[in-house]
């Protein structure tokens, strides 16, 4: 028990900070209610979470190089606590976003690059390549449990006591921590780049907030303007996304070359850019970035399918969902056992393959008629999903000498984040998208509406569409003078466009699920554990 008590803390670490977000999709209604605001404005809370995680990532990485690992970690883990606690107690909007958001955030930021480097310092061979599959198997099972969480002390409790809960760990952990080693302290403390994080802040939050940005206003082309200050921004007719990911690509360009100037002059910076010629390395964070990519999107869509067209509560959904939970914690076990015997490049293959062909299964049983049991149960994706997660941190990390592993892991942290925000948002466009088309087509060839009605009609499908059940749709038509036959064929074309769009995100998945796997060729083929496991 003593051998792996560090990895229980850092477990129950990295399970409050996945387990945050969950939690609080489920919960957006009462939130809405109980902070007297709006739902944009409890997803704009979701998105600075995630903006402020991908941006100071790199950071939190850099600076337990300084300070040391243990300490960064537990100055995370403190801010975290905070943070819980403030939006726990909060009244108004503006409250939950310091303390959730804010943070929160930046409490994660500093926790995650380190739980990373502190399992490597500890593990070593087959035990490191168990403690990296917990850890990723800990982070996908508690995405998938927080529907539960957070529809079980939503509906009989409050929201509230969600964020209380994770006080309650944060304070275990900080009881615990004398359990965490100490590290020597360096020879020399290397110096902050102060230039090189507000380049790396600003390159990640504009290409985060970008693609965020594009379910509301269009990936390309302006679905509706950006309002700011009554002054509505859509040049040439485009969205402003692909502006705010310009920008975004620009800074991060002047970061790499900042870094490389420091590197060249041998002065402290945030990261050594010539860790990229590592062999492997750059494969290895597109595998991940795709991988954190696929999860999130899954973990996205499965709940509004569920809870959309079959109108699951949200406990019931988390139920559904167990069955791939598990799946993913039973193979990243089996994955990090089998790292003797087959090399993580052939693991991760397999996962990728098996994760393709679970998304294609649950592609075929999303039928209009379907029912609830009829579905796919998403255990082979989780089987695949298990799998990479069982290799491919262990597989980075290793990659590089142990000096070097906290600049890879906070830029490994950074790539997850960025999968798991650009991957939803991308999922969220092309879902939109299709139901647009869905809806546009059925008004366009509709013989009920009168033709001087379709413009109109198309363009408010356009600019205002969004995925609903079939109880909010006729909740919206019964308020509008709408006849029964049409009520009714508005309701059956519109549950067959909700399909097609879940049906396309899924597509979709399997489209970059098969990049990941053409990026693991360049992945190097070797096993991460040179001794075949004790029985």
């Amino acid at each position: 028990m003593q051998k792996w008590m560090l990895l229980m803390i850092l477990a129950m670490s990295m399970f409050i900070i996945v387990i945050d977000t969950t939690i609080m999709n489920v919960s957006i209604s009462a939130l809405v209610v109980d902070l007297n605001t709006t739902v944009g404005g409890i997803q704009s809370a979701i998105a600075l979470f995630a903006l402020v995680m991908a941006s100071f990532m790199l950071i939190g990485g850099k600076l337990s190089v300084i300070f040391g690992k243990k300490r960064t970690f537990l100055v995370g883990l403190i801010i975290f606590g905070i943070g819980t606690a403030t939006a726990s107690f909060s009244q108004t909007l503006g409250v939950l976003l310091i303390g959730w958001s804010v943070l929160e955030g930046l409490g994660s930021a500093l926790m995650i690059p380190n739980i990373q480097t502190l399992l490597r310092g500890q593990y070593q061979g087959k035990d490191l390549a168990f403690a990296y599959g917990i850890i990723s198997a800990v982070g996908a099972v508690g995405a998938a449990l927080g529907p539960i969480v957070g529809g079980y002390l939503t509906t009989f409790h409050s929201w509230r006591w969600a964020f209380r809960l994770e006080v309650a760990i944060v304070i275990l952990v900080l009881i615990l921590s004398p359990k965490i080693p100490s590290e020597l302290p360096p020879e020399r403390r290397p110096k902050f780049d102060f230039l090189g994080g507000l380049l790396a802040i600003i390159g990640f939050s504009s290409i985060v907030t970008g693609i965020l940005l594009a379910q509301t206003y269009g990936l390309w082309l302006a679905t509706k303007p950006l309002a700011i200050a009554g002054l509505e921004l859509a040049p040439f007719g485009l969205s402003v996304t692909p502006f705010l990911v310009g920008i975004g690509i620009l800074f991060l360009m002047g970061l790499i070359l900042w870094e490389w100037h420091l590197e060249t002059i041998a002065t402290d910076g945030l990261f050594k850019p010539s860790l990229f010629k590592t062999p492997g390395l750059i494969p290895g964070f597109g595998v991940r970035f795709v991988h954190m990519a696929i999860l999130a999107s899954f973990l996205f869509i499965a709940p509004l399918l569920l809870q959309l067209t079959f109108e699951f509560t949200a406990m019931q959904t988390g139920i559904a969902l167990l069955p791939m939970s598990l799946a993913i914690l039973v193979f990243a076990i089996l994955g990090a056992k089998l790292s003797a015997r087959f090399s993580a490049k052939r693991i991760i293959q397999v996962g990728f393959i098996c994760g393709i062909l679970g998304l294609i299964q649950l592609i075929f049983t999303i039928q209009p008629d379907a029912r609830p049991r009829e579905l796919a149960t998403g255990v082979l994706f989780g089987l695949g999903m298990g799998l990479i997660a069982s290799q491919i941190l262990n597989l980075i990390l290793s990659s590089v000498s142990p000096e070097d592993t906290p600049e890879t892991s906070g830029l490994n942290s950074t790539f997850e984040q960025l999968g798991n925000s650009i991957g939803v948002a991308l999922v969220g466009v092309m879902m939109l998208a299709t139901l647009t088309i869905g809806a546009q087509n059925w008004v366009e060839n509709s013989s009920s509406i009168p033709e001087d009605k379709k413009p109109e009609l198309i363009a408010a499908v356009q600019t205002s569409i969004e995925l609903v059940s079939d109880t909010q749709l006729e909740e919206i038509l019964n308020q509008g003078e709408f006849t029964s036959p049409l009520t009714e064929q508005i309701l059956e074309n519109y549950a067959i466009a909700r399909i097609n769009a879940f049906r396309s995100g899924m597509i979709f998945l399997v489209f970059v699920a098969s990049v990941g796997l053409i990026l693991t060729t360049g992945l190097p083929d070797r096993k991460l554990v040179s001794q075949a496991p004790e029985d």
